[in-house]
């Protein structure tokens, strides 16, 4: 009978088929972590890209990005919507932005947290987790964090988590708002550079040192002149125009602009020789920058008598026209 053999198979079995059917078991259980792993990943990649994709205009499909022309966030929503308390974390204690999920949208609030939800509410509800923006100047980011339980089998508590869960973050980009920093730095730059030297600057602030008396007689050229000296805190200059030609200037102010004081002119001197001089200078922007013309009032007349025509010519040339009377 200890030599028997029938039955053998039968006690084999008995002990190798529970071992399959456990190790069949594990590796089903083992393939729908990995799955709901990858779905957890999936989401969150998927919602922080939206987000930061579609943060710059709230009424962005959430899907495709499309929108109607015309509705966006306003021209200053980076200074409402966007965080900014963020960057002064370290002085004054200050959260992320952040919504809990799951979450329903809420139409029409274009703040943060309304921005969150609004894409939050797309994620499936069986995930829990936070959604999260925080805004450091540079870098701006969309944190998703999702988890859920996982239920697995006795055997195998101590081989597999207890919960699915995933992170994935995405960066806020706005190339529009970028090109248009660069161009205007680019232009300004072009502008500015070579024409306000760091000591013109400090000219330009300097206050006059004197002021006119009240009432100041003007009965010739030179007292026109004085008068103007110190009312634009000027000095004489003498500038030259071209090879051939200088200009008198009565008074050439910090900011470069020539100021000329007329007691008696004749309008056709004044349009054959000394326009065509200021208006070369005013075109050259080298020397002089602007140049305003003083007329001042004869004690002999009421007022100071100017044609339209000229008045019209002198506004062509760039010059200014100040009456004095």
């Amino acid at each position: 009978m200890l030599r028997e053999t029938r039955g053998t198979f039968t006690i084999e079995a008995s002990f190798v088929m529970p071992l399959i059917l456990l190790s069949t078991l594990s590796l089903l259980f083992l393939a729908l972590f990995v799955f709901q792993s990858s779905s957890a990943q999936q989401s969150a990649g998927i919602a922080a890209d939206r987000a930061a994709f579609t943060w710059d205009n709230s009424t962005k499909n959430t899907i495709t990005g499309a929108y109607n022309i015309g509705e966006d966030d306003g021209l200053y929503w980076r200074l409402h919507s966007d965080s900014i308390s963020d960057l002064f974390a370290f002085l004054i204690p200050n959260a992320a932005s952040q919504v809990t999920l799951p979450t329903a949208s809420s139409s029409g609030d274009r703040s943060p947290e309304g921005k969150l939800r609004r894409i939050g509410a797309a994620i499936s509800k069986e995930w829990n987790g936070t959604m999260q923006y925080r805004n450091s100047g540079i870098f701006r980011e969309v944190s998703v964090y999702l988890n859920k339980p996982f239920h697995s089998p006795k055997y195998a508590e101590k081989l597999l988590l207890h919960e699915v869960q995933s992170t994935a973050q995405a960066q806020v980009v706005d190339p529009v708002e970028s090109i248009r920093i660069i161009d205007l730095t680019r232009t300004f730059i072009s502008e500015v550079k070579g024409r306000l030297s760091p000591r013109a600057a400090v000219e330009t602030f300097t206050e006059p040192t004197s002021v006119p008396e009240p009432r100041a007689v003007i009965n010739s050229h030179a007292s026109a002149v004085k008068y103007l000296q110190i009312l634009v805190n000027g000095k004489a200059e003498t500038v030259r125009v071209n090879a051939a030609t200088e200009r008198q200037v009565d008074a050439l102010d910090a900011n470069q602009v020539a100021h000329q004081a007329f007691y008696t002119f004749n309008e056709n001197q004044l349009r054959q020789v000394q326009m065509p001089k200021d208006a070369d200078l005013l075109q050259e922007g080298t020397q002089i920058k602007g140049v305003v013309w003083h007329f001042f009032k004869q004690s002999s007349r009421d007022t100071v008598t100017l044609s339209a025509s000229f008045r019209q010519e002198l506004q062509r040339k760039g010059i200014v026209i100040v009456i004095h009377e």
